[in-house]
């Protein structure tokens, strides 16, 4: 990958795990790479030669006092978690658990690093999901966080002038994200969608391979400029798909739509 200009300070938030470390390692390759992450033992596995973070995004003070003043060129905003379940089993803590991972935690990192972005002319990589775009059974409280981060990043796109915000929309990929948010299924008892629950845990989650997805992002972080990518074929066709059909077609598709 040919190093791009005005790029060299590049910050990938949730970059330990999943699609944001294989992009955090083809970024790094030609730019200096800080991951900032959660979780530990992760960051210690990295390679060496990133700097790394240890932080709670969605603590504002804790990420001010860790952000503020670094140099950040390009900001790719991957960190986030899904757990699946019924608007009625889920408690709604697990609904602000999406909401502040998915959407608060990006909003504290951006508006701490907005200042050195602004001096950069840099360019902020918001990684939502196509579950940002279309309303998926089983996945409310995702779906409900990602559409928020696309709808504030719309908002922050025209509001800023010299900074460029861009959004990624993954389809499912296969690091295990997946397979970890469909587990939380098992939680539920005497649910009244058992039987479907049942069937999705035994089935096998398909996706595309994350080191070709993570290159893909690590890709559109360093040259793209449209408002909107997809990752993967499927996050591709759903979001044309939603387009063109009837939103009562969409239901009786998405009823049988398996994530």
């Amino acid at each position: 990958m040919e190093p791009a200009p005005l790029m060299n300070h590049i910050l990938v938030v949730g970059g330990a795990n999943g699609i944001g470390k294989n992009a955090a390692k083809y970024l790094n390759q030609n730019h200096e790479v800080t991951v900032v992450d959660n979780d530990l033992k992760a960051l210690d596995s990295l390679n060496q030669s990133v700097d790394k973070i240890h932080i709670d995004i969605t603590n504002e003070a804790v990420v001010e006092e860790k952000l503020s003043g670094l140099e950040v060129d390009l900001l790719v905003n991957c960190a986030g978690v899904q757990k699946q379940g019924s608007v009625e089993d889920m408690k709604t803590e697990s609904f602000e658990e999406h909401i502040y991972h998915n959407f608060i935690g990006p909003v504290n990192v951006i508006k701490t690093c907005l200042p050195a972005l602004r001096r950069s002319n840099g360019k902020i990589v918001n990684v939502s999901s196509i579950a940002g775009k279309i309303g998926l059974p089983f996945l409310s409280g995702y779906c409900a966080s990602k559409h928020a981060l696309e709808g504030f990043s719309d908002s922050l796109r025209r509001e800023l002038k010299n900074v460029d915000v861009v959004l990624v929309e993954p389809g499912r990929v296969k690091t295990g994200f997946n397979e970890k948010g469909r587990s939380h299924l098992e939680e539920y008892k005497d649910s009244n969608y058992s039987e479907i629950y049942s069937e999705k845990l035994g089935q096998k989650v398909v996706g595309m391979g994350p080191e070709r997805a993570g290159k893909r992002l690590a890709y559109i972080a360093l040259t793209g400029s449209k408002p909107r990518y997809t990752i993967t074929r499927e996050a591709y066709w759903l979001s044309k798909l939603e387009k063109i059909i009837p939103d009562r077609l969409a239901d009786l598709i998405f009823r049988k739509y398996q994530v």
